[in-house]
């Protein structure tokens, strides 16, 4: 395993979520994204999984939660790929994709899968706990 590069990507997937994910820097995100990018799942079904989807699904959540706070808690990569666990804190305080806010403070989970080559993402799967979001904003009724 080639070291240099196994460091370069973790650095790329600190750099989505420190500079583009937390503070919505997106000269960044152009230099970490690859323009081929492609979202391999769907979180949102009117976002396309291309990089200019992806730059709009990042947008989008950002209005809806200013405020948000990405923690990565556990990182590894190797030469291809990069894989983080986070947790993701936020307050609703603008519309998500047609449900609007409740000023609430929400906490979820994600993980990413991120395929990287020459220093830029060129494939991410992503699993997040859609469920607790959609019931935290009050869209689903909490269940015991």
């Amino acid at each position: 395993m080639n070291e240099q590069i196994r460091e370069s990507n973790r650095a790329v997937a600190k750099r989505l979520v420190d500079e583009v994910l937390n503070k919505g820097n997106m000269k960044v995100f152009d230099e970490i994204f690859a323009d081929n990018y492609a979202m391999r799942n769907m979180p949102v079904p009117e976002i396309p999984g291309t990089k200019e989807g992806f730059r709009r699904l990042v947008i989008a959540t950002r209005k809806a939660f200013p405020d948000v706070n990405v923690h990565i808690e556990d990182l590894v990569a190797d030469d291809e790929f990069a894989v983080f666990h986070d947790k993701v804190e936020a307050t609703s305080e603008g519309d998500f994709f047609g449900v609007p806010p409740n000023g609430k403070r929400l906490a979820w989970t994600e993980i990413h899968f991120l395929k990287i080559a020459g220093g830029k993402i060129v494939e991410h799967w992503s699993n997040f706990d859609q469920l607790g979001i959609m019931r935290q904003l009050g869209v689903i009724p909490s269940g015991n």
